[in-house]
């Protein structure tokens, strides 16, 4: 993935919990990259497919994602993707991240 971007992103290494929303639901352990105002970086342990809804949660917040690129890197895989929801938005964050 290009590390490149227009936004500010924000390195973090928390671990938490990725669902692959689906029929059934499919939940991983993840580690969570980055994060940005439109988004997240999060690393598993096996491909997901683009266009997925994945949820991640990690201490009392979650996410909910749109996959928008994945790529391989030495048997995991890092997982970009779009916010569609985010209970850590908060005006205070969303300032530093703007």
């Amino acid at each position: 993935m290009n590390d490149e971007r227009a936004e500010n992103r924000f390195a973090t290494y928390e671990t938490g919990k990725a669902t692959i929303l689906g029929h059934p639901d499919v939940s991983v352990t993840c580690h969570i990259r980055d994060f940005a105002r439109s988004g997240m970086c999060i690393i598993v342990d096996q491909d997901i497919d683009c266009g997925k809804i994945v949820k991640v949660e990690w201490e009392n917040h979650f996410l909910v994602g749109r996959v928008q690129r994945v790529s391989a890197a030495g048997g995991t895989f890092r997982v970009g993707l779009e916010l569609l929801h985010c209970s850590k938005w908060s005006e205070p964050l969303t300032r530093r991240l703007a």
